[in-house]
């Protein structure tokens, strides 16, 4: 006997002809127009727990078979998956690169592009352990490919069916029932169309029936590799596209009629190679005030200021072997700014390989998952399955960087170097024993312009000229990188069985299940000890042997020490005293290797290692779901048809800890990130369900069918408290012809664990962006209300730290314009927040489905959905926070009071250098925005047979068209003024039209070809809007992306009843994103190229 598993298997059927379609449908089934209604079984949809005919199915959904997850050209499921437009801006392997920690190859769904934390993923209907820290999204990654049956996906709030956090729609994965036989399914891929990088996998399924089939085993086995890709692995980057200043506007004039932006290809970068180049003090002549493309900044006395470090033709030097050259500029392009560090033609490093980081991470994975059914009864079945997922990822992040500044005056030959920051230091020039001669009368020879402010027809007057003994090295050191390490171990077992009746119930079916999952998460990081890396740059020649060898080249450090330095003459930056007050400190005296940080190549093993460090970062997420659930049909009082109902249980833990980087730390200054252990949390939820489906009428005069259906959930959570959500579904089909459907759904997401719990951890505020900064106040990108009330909050933040009346907010070529300059980024925390509020979502669909008799095998589907998030949980990040504190009316009190500016001692260790005005942040979680989203679903399916057009049988057309209009997108995050939105439909990642068509031509059993295309409308780069106000940002032309396509194309071979063979290629015309979006990549535009694929299938029956 084979129990169907009716609270958990969806419907092929349905989702064929009603389906919202995915880039591809894996069967065309007959319309149900051609059906008897009376003979189709009544099954379980995703979306509902009652038995119905599926094509009345209440709520829009899309069902993707596995033969299309298998047959795609797409690296991994994810990547399949979000070419489907309602699951677009899913996070892919490519999301997780850059400086995302603790998270290599994670693959989560995100349904409306409302956050992955929104969407529900289940399988056969259960619960999955959450893939990430704290939180409960599912790495879709981890399911067996070769037992997926189907995925159905509803689209829309399913709370009071599914629980907390299907706001934006569920995802269920089915899985195969009584598999018996084998199957082989291998496949091989090109990731990138360069250099040979290469996605390889191998899954196998066995199964067999023992018992008179009463049991059924079957085992799943996959293993999975990806090769990692880097920048110069896509020819469109290795171009590296980039946009540079061509023209500044004047202050009073926002545009002057001259282009401000051109984009370049080839260039070199001169300012950060690996190991740095070395610049000499001195300012820029600043242009006059009616052209200012280079703004007057007074570079005249000693000052780390970054600006008075510019590189600049005959004061930057480039290292070549052991020496110095001054730099070759070749031919300079940019002219705007005062560091213009691109060339064509000279001295420098691509662009797109500045970082250095991977864009897709190495991935190896292993996959296994075994299970049985056994029929125990005729009417009662048990079932067990075990699953173990192992997946390693490397990733190389961006290197270590650092601005080293080389004087003499900050610190005597007899002391130690001063450390300012994580990524800056000074060094001695004149001793230094590595720094090339030439460089050293360089920078004890250098002079300088001091330059007085420009006027409106003349650049910057020279006043006279100083003596300058001062030089900055700029470079990137040391790699930084990654090795993740994940597993997944997941328990499923229970009981299923049906009963023609029970009590006054008919054609009930029950199952109760206990899910256990654990996901164990280790990362290890790679990068090194600043303090050792310091005290190893700072080397010296011990000319008089003192530590053995006369003329050795020795750590200052070492060397002071052995001359008998008394106790705090060698001066720790980072813990304060002498360094040798601490084992540590004397250990890492006693073993400093001296190591050249002057130019790529010169750098010793031993110097390397001596400064090279790693944390161990484990982390651990555990969940217990137990459920019980029954399911039946009462009476039928008018003839409509049985009323159904359903009833359940849900018990569910959550638990998460993990041992933070201040373990691994063990009091060390780190190029890494730090954080203290999350201690052992959790939470619990009690919750009943229930669902009841009325059928209005049936074949009368009012139309052939109608229903109304409700469900409703009570959940009574230990962290939030009680809950309750529900819904209403209506069905109506007034002729087989046509069909209406609507529904409106209350939904939650609690807060999870990583949201309440997670403990303060270090984080950094990159390129930071003050927006007080005059040259953000004077930009023709805000509006007047920006301007005036920025100028008016940063004077009175001014005042508060004593500095009324300084400023000048409004003219950059002012001499007294405030023009912070950031060199590194800025040190801050994270930290949970026990106090948030459930989120609270409302979801409204209404559906029109088409299948006109007179056409046979065409079916087209039109659902429209709304859905408003409120209490949305999120983090205020310091950009968010330092512009919403003054951006509004008044200083946003809030706002400024997590932003500590002018602040010399802040609490996070060394981080922010000195002479910044913002020293610190704190980022942390609350329920204050909104998320709104509108838009139209629209799916076409049409089949014909060539027999049928042409009365000759050359084979059958298929074709299916599936996409989205998006009329609206729009998130509220600022915490001054709730009702101001941010409009995301149209901007990047959100384009107003995205559709996939697939046409495929089946000539005969042997052969199928198929060509899908992914289409989606031009997404604005600047907003139409603002460009308005600055003409001459760029060319009118260059506003938006443009339309893109991505074409594929596919060959399906079946050599026979157990063997069949694919092959194709995946962006045939080797499309790539628009020009002017530069170096960063925008995955909806494929970033990879044109790349081809091969793959078999092998079935033993």
């Amino acid at each position: 006997m084979k129990i169907n598993r009716k609270l958990l298997l969806g419907s092929t059927a349905f989702a064929t002809a009603f389906a919202l379609a995915s880039p591809g449908l894996a069967q065309d089934a007959p319309p149900a127009s051609e059906q008897d209604a009376t003979t189709v079984e009544e099954i379980v949809i995703t979306g509902s727990l009652i038995r119905r005919d599926p094509v009345n199915a209440p709520t829009p959904l899309i069902q993707v078979s596995r033969d299309e997850v298998l047959e795609t050209g797409q690296t991994t499921m994810i990547d399949y998956l979000a070419t489907i437009p309602a699951l677009m801006n899913s996070r892919v392997p490519t999301d997780n690169t850059g400086s995302v920690l603790n998270a290599l190859g994670l693959e989560f769904a995100n349904l409306r592009s409302l956050g992955t934390g929104r969407t529900l993923t289940l399988i056969d209907g259960r619960r999955h352990v959450g893939s990430s820290a704290g939180s409960l999204s599912v790495d879709v990654s981890t399911v067996p490919r070769l037992l997926i049956e189907n995925i159905e996906i509803v689209t829309g709030g399913a709370s009071s069916i599914y629980g907390a956090d299907a706001v934006s729609g569920v995802l269920n994965f089915i899985l195969r029932d009584d598999f018996e036989g084998l199957e082989i399914d291998a496949n091989i891929s090109e990731i990138a169309s360069r250099n040979d990088r290469y996605s390889q996998r191998i899954s196998m399924l066995a199964g067999r029936n023992f018992l008179d089939d009463r049991l059924n085993v079957y085992l799943h086995a996959e293993y999975e590799l990806n090769d990692e890709v880097n920048s110069f692995d896509l020819p469109w980057l290795d171009r590296a596209p980039l946009v540079l200043g061509l023209d500044a506007d004047p202050t009073a004039m926002p545009s002057d009629g001259i282009i401000d932006q051109g984009v370049f290809f080839n260039l070199n970068r001169l300012d950060r190679p690996r190991w740095g180049q070395t610049t000499l003090f001195g300012g820029q002549q600043a242009s006059p005030t009616s052209n200012p493309n280079v703004a007057h900044v007074q570079c005249a006395g000693l000052t780390n200021n970054t600006n008075c470090f510019a590189v600049t033709p005959g004061r930057t030097f480039w290292y070549e072997g052991g020496g110095a050259r001054l730099a070759n500029f070749g031919t300079r392009v940019g002219n705007t700014g005062i560091n213009r560090p691109f060339n064509v033609g000279g001295d420098g490093v691509n662009p797109a390989d500045f970082s250095l980081f991977s864009q897709y991470p190495e991935m190896e994975s292993q996959r296994y998952q075994a299970g049985l059914n056994f029929d125990l009864t005729p009417n009662v079945r048990a079932f067990f399955e075990a699953k173990f997922v192992t997946e390693e990822a490397n990733f190389i992040g961006q290197p270590s960087f650092f601005t080293v500044n080389l004087w003499d005056n900050t610190y005597g030959p007899n002391s130690a170097s001063i450390l300012r920051a994580s990524s800056q230091f000074d060094l001695r020039y004149s001793d230094n024993a590595f720094l090339p001669q030439a460089v050293k009368d360089a920078i004890a020879a250098n002079v300088v312009p001091v330059y007085g402010p420009p006027t409106a027809d003349a650049p910057a007057p020279v006043l006279g000229f100083v003596a300058a003994p001062y030089a900055q090295h700029t470079m990137f050191g040391p790699e930084r990188f990654q090795e993740n390490t994940r597993e997944v171990t997941r328990f499923v077992g229970g009981f299923e069985g049906t009963f023609d009746r029970l009590a006054f119930v008919n054609n009930v079916n029950w199952d109760i299940g206990y899910t256990y999952g654990e996901v164990d998460n280790q990362n290890l990081e790679y990068g090194l000890d600043v303090q050792r890396f310091q005290w190893s740059a700072d080397a010296v020649v011990d000319t008089a042997g003192v530590m053995g060898t006369p003329g050795a080249i020795v750590c200052r450090v070492s060397l002071l020490d052995a001359q008998g330095a008394p106790n705090g003459q060698l001066v720790d930056y980072f813990r304060g005293g002498d360094i040798r007050d601490t084992a540590y400190g004397q250990q890492s005296i006693d073993e400093c290797v001296p190591l050249n940080i002057f130019g790529a190549g010169n750098q010793s093993e031993e110097g390397l290692a001596y400064s090279s460090a790693f944390l161990d970062v484990t982390q651990t997420n555990k969940q217990h779901q137990g459920m019980a659930r029954i399911a039946g049909q009462l009476w039928d009082f008018w003839g409509a048809g049985p009323i159904g109902m359903a009833l359940g249980y849900e018990y569910r833990k959550e638990y998460t800890e993990g041992v933070g980087r201040d373990a691994s730390t063990a009091g060390r200054f780190l190029f890494l990130n730090t954080g203290p252990d999350f201690l052992g949390a959790e939470y619990s939820s009690d919750e009943v369900f229930t669902e009841i489906s009325v059928p209005l009428m049936r074949d009368s005069f009012l139309g052939e069918y109608a229903e109304i259906s409700g469900s409703y959930r009570f959940s009574d959570y230990t962290t939030v408290g009680e809950i309750e959500t529900w819904g209403v579904n209506l069905v109506y089909r007034p002729i087989r012809d046509i069909a209406f459907r609507s529904s409106f759904n209350t939904s939650i997401r609690v807060p999870n664990l990583g949201e309440n719990f997670s403990p303060a951890t270090q984080t950094f505020w990159n390129g930071v962006v003050d927006p007080c900064d005059t040259r953000q106040i004077a930009s023709p990108n805000r509006t007047a209300e920006e301007r005036t009330n920025r100028i008016q909050n940063c004077e009175l933040l001014a005042q508060q730290y004593g500095f009324g009346g300084q400023f000048n907010w409004t003219d950059e070529s002012a001499p007294n314009a405030y023009l912070p300059a950031y060199t590194s980024g800025i040190a801050g925390v994270n930290a949970g927040n026990p106090f948030l509020e459930p989120e609270e979502s409302e979801s409204f669909t209404f559906s029109v489905i088409l299948q006109p008799r007179f056409i046979n095998n065409l079916s087209i589907v039109l659902d429209y959905y709304s859905i408003e998030v409120t209490d949305v949980i999120a983090s205020v990040s310091a950009a968010v926070a330092a512009t919403n504190c003054v951006n509004g009316a008044t200083l946003n009190t809030a706002a400024c009071n997590t932003i500590f500016r002018n602040n010399p001692s802040i609490p996070f260790g060394v981080g922010a250098p000195t002479g910044d005005p913002i020293g610190g942040f704190i980022q942390g979680s609350l329920n204050y925005a909104a998320l709104e989203t509108e838009g139209l679903d629209f799916a076409v399916n049409y089949a014909i047979d060539t027999y049928d057009w042409l009365g000759r049988d050359w084979g059958r057309l298929s074709y299916r068209l599936g996409g989205l209009w998006l009329l609206k997108q729009e998130q509220y995050t600022n915490t001054d003024d709730p009702t101001d939105a941010t409009v995301l439909s149209g901007n990047l990642y959100y384009p107003r039209v995205r559709l996939t068509s697939s046409l495929t031509y089946t000539p005969n059993d042997t052969w199928s070809v198929n060509w899908t295309m992914d289409w989606q409308t031009a997404q604005h780069m600047v907003r139409p809007s603002t460009f308005v106000n600055n003409p001459d940002s760029r060319p009118a032309s260059e506003l938006d992306t443009g339309d893109f396509a991505r074409h594929d194309f596919t060959v399906r071979w079946n050599v026979n009843d157990d063997v069949s063979l694919r092959a194709g290629v995946v962006n045939a015309f080797d499309n790539s994103q628009h020009p002017w979006l530069g170096t960063t990549l925008y995955n909806q535009f494929d970033a990879f190229g044109r790349r081809f694929f091969i793959g078999m299938n092998y079935r033993l029956w």
